[in-house]
């Protein structure tokens, strides 16, 4: 029977939403959902800061990472407790196909792979309807604040965002700093401050329209931008519908 150790959120829900929870016997601070299972399952620190005795301690088969995650020493953490690293860092939201598939294998649940993967096929057909029927909207991301830090194109995140015609603005492909704010916002129709990795609040968001002297900025779900995995299937959704709001309210109609 395989116990499971996520070391990713997103990951440790998807073990859920694949019928697994029972196998989940790890996971890390930060694995939030589903909430009501996780509160049980013992944590092993943060995802950078995997306490190596308490990983081994839970006696793991597998071990679930992701690179941008967890660093580089992470599959090493789980060889050495003899367990085996299953490393995954989807760029794009079709990815998540092939990552239902993969573990569906791995773990025997198959059924519940396919299932997921005709789920999000149905939500990455609705995501390019809204992409092909509505305007463009270019957008900056905000995942950090001192220093500033946006997400460019080559990301998941952008990935994200433009599967529903969101195009990020980002001055770099992967996550670059933001010296001048004002700047990077000039290119931008809106700017998207997100609740995760930085918990941007609505008192932050309101700051920035300050100074800025904008009202072109909204919050966003970090969860929406950044977990792949099942969580991928409603956030296109909620991405899509973001969208809608965001022509609205500038006035912009398909």
């Amino acid at each position: 029977m395989p116990r499971i150790v996520s070391l990713v959120p997103s990951l440790t829900e998807l073990c859920f939403d694949l019928g697994l929870g029972d196998h989940v016997v790890g996971r890390t601070d930060f694995c939030i959902a589903p909430v009501e299972r996780v509160a049980a399952i013992p944590s092993v620190g943060g995802p950078g800061s995997v306490d190596a005795a308490r990983l081994a301690a839970l006696a793991p088969t597998h071990v679930l990472m992701s690179p941008e995650e967890n660093g580089p020493a992470a599959p090493a953490l789980a060889v050495a407790c003899g367990a085996e690293a299953v490393s995954v860092q989807p760029q794009r939201p079709e990815d998540n196909r092939a990552l239902y598939r993969r573990l569906g294998a791995l773990f025997g649940r198959e059924a519940e792979a396919e299932a997921l993967a005709a789920r999000l096929d149905a939500a990455l057909a609705a995501a390019r309807a809204c992409r092909e029927t509505t305007p463009t909207l270019s957008v900056l991301p905000l995942l950090w604040k001192d220093p500033w830090v946006s997400a460019g194109t080559d990301t998941y995140v952008g990935a994200m965002l433009a599967a529903v015609g969101l195009e990020t603005v980002a001055p770099g492909a992967r996550y670059p700093r933001l010296a001048d704010l004002a700047a990077a916002a000039a290119a931008a129709d809106w700017l998207l401050p997100a609740t995760e990795p930085y918990p941007f609040s609505e008192e932050n968001a309101q700051e920035i329209r300050e100074r800025l002297g904008r009202a072109t900025v909204e919050r966003v779900s970090g969860e929406a931008l950044a977990w792949y995995g099942s969580r991928a299937i409603p956030a296109l959704a909620d991405l899509a519908a973001l969208k809608r709001r965001l022509l609205d309210r500038s006035g912009r109609r398909p």
